[in-house]
């Protein structure tokens, strides 16, 4: 709570809901102290983008004081879960997914989970009977998303074979509303982009891309991309058409290693999507959210403006976080 009204000190606009949801927090962290009767219940902070509910919960997870705690962005505790999982030596009998719930609750008995959505029903599958170990086990979950608890799993196929992670989260964590109130991510002049080139047709303007790419293209020179055949690389910068960043079978783990060793990726030619478009248009939810959460530069050329790319389909409401992020990254912050 101290944090947070330091930051209204420094310029932070007041905002009923997200004194609420620092006053949960706030109220959850005690409870952690104190010796516990029973588990508390963790907090489903959700809401649309740029409503500060990632930097609420870095608030929360850097003021606890315990030294078993966890923050990390929901895509990389994917990846990770598989990677462990198929690092584990075989051993006949053995609950793979009961041990690494162990190990996880021994290194952080306390989670704080960064933009949480799943489309994937293995990945589903995999976490309910995670998550079903780590509460009885006595994990705390703190999660943000975009989405309330019930929102979740929408229009997608065998949705009722979502309902048992479901039920857990609702079951051990309070939703927090922090639906109402601005954007806070949308900068001053957000109809002035200079990494954002909107063009009628989504192709890019190359002479205007290729100055960017050579403002950026400095440093010592990289092993080849990985995953992928660019347009161009040099230096640290990285020039990829859309079709072959998000219309091939990239996942997380291939975007991650991307951004590791990029610090600034072109994107040309994004398109407005159709309702058909679903699968390249999650690819690039997937793509900017890395992007954004290492932290790297984005330059792209797209057929319309970010907020209007993804309107229809069952990409349309996750793609408003996209379109925010896009906004943001595209905004010039300097070198």
């Amino acid at each position: 709570m101290r944090t947070y009204q330091a930051r209204l000190a420094a310029g932070w606009q007041p905002d009923a809901p997200q004194t609420h949801a620092v006053q949960r927090l706030q109220t959850l962290s005690s409870a952690l102290l104190q010796p516990l009767q029973q588990v508390p219940r963790g907090l489903w902070l959700f809401g649309p983008p740029g409503r500060g509910k990632s930097q609420l919960l870095d608030m929360f997870i850097d003021g606890l004081p315990i030294a078993t705690k966890r923050r990390v962005h929901f895509h990389r505790f994917m990846a990770e879960l598989h990677h462990r999982m198929n690092a584990m030596p075989p051993k006949a009998g053995t609950d793979y997914v009961a041990r690494l719930a162990e190990d996880l609750h021994t290194e952080a008995t306390v989670l704080g989970f960064d933009e949480f959505y799943l489309t994937n029903l293995p990945d589903a599958m995999l976490l309910g009977r995670l998550m079903q170990h780590l509460f009885r086990l006595g994990t705390v979950v703190v999660a943000t998303s975009n989405f309330a608890q019930d929102e979740l799993f929408q229009g997608g196929l065998h949705r009722d074979r979502f309902l048992p992670l479901l039920k857990l989260l609702k079951t051990h964590l309070d939703p927090i509303d922090l639906r109402h109130g601005p954007d806070y991510r949308l900068p001053p002049a957000a109809t002035s982009l200079p990494h954002y080139v909107h063009t009628q047709s989504g192709e890019s303007d190359d002479a205007h891309l290729s100055v960017l790419f050579e403002d950026y293209a400095s440093g010592p020179t990289l092993p080849p991309a990985p995953h992928v055949h660019p347009k161009r690389q040099q230096g640290q910068a990285l020039w990829l058409t859309f079709t072959e960043a998000c219309e091939r079978p990239l996942g997380r783990q291939e975007y991650h290693d991307l951004a590791s060793q990029f610090s600034t990726l072109v994107l040309e030619g994004i398109p407005r999507f159709g309702p058909t478009d679903t699968d390249a248009a999650l690819r690039l939810v997937t793509l900017v959210d890395i992007w954004y959460e290492q932290k790297r530069r984005l330059i792209v050329s797209a057929a319309a403006p970010a907020a209007a790319l993804c309107l229809v389909g069952p990409a349309a409401q996750l793609f408003r976080r996209t379109a925010s992020r896009l906004t943001e990254l595209t905004a010039h912050r300097g070198p």
